[in-house]
């Protein structure tokens, strides 16, 4: 799973379990709930800490591998040019010899 998509995931979690907390009227039963609770959202609040600071420190060894592996642009050498004149000057030629106007297939 991507970072961003669990740590999306990880805050609507939390965001359940504080609405589920907030929910409740004081009481008894409303410390228990919000006892047990609580560990839940601490632990929902490091795993997202965990998940930004993973995530902050590969965006910049991408962004470093990125530069080192700049693609080198390619360009045609003259002899490369000539050969593929030549090429073409051939296959004009024979398609002249059979009679055709275009090269174009139909």
């Amino acid at each position: 799973m991507r970072a961003k998509k669990a740590i999306k995931r990880l805050s609507k979690a939390q965001e359940l379990l504080s609405s589920v907390v907030g929910g409740y009227d004081n009481g008894r039963a409303v410390a228990a709930v919000r006892d047990l609770l609580r560990p839940a959202i601490d632990s929902i609040v490091r795993a997202k800490g965990s998940i930004e600071g993973n995530r902050a420190s590969t965006l910049s060894s991408n962004q470093r591998n990125t530069a080192r592996t700049k693609k080198r642009v390619r360009r045609l050498s003259a002899e490369g040019r000539r050969r593929l004149s030549l090429a073409a000057r051939k296959r004009w030629a024979a398609a002249k010899r059979k009679g055709m106007r275009t090269l174009a297939v139909a």
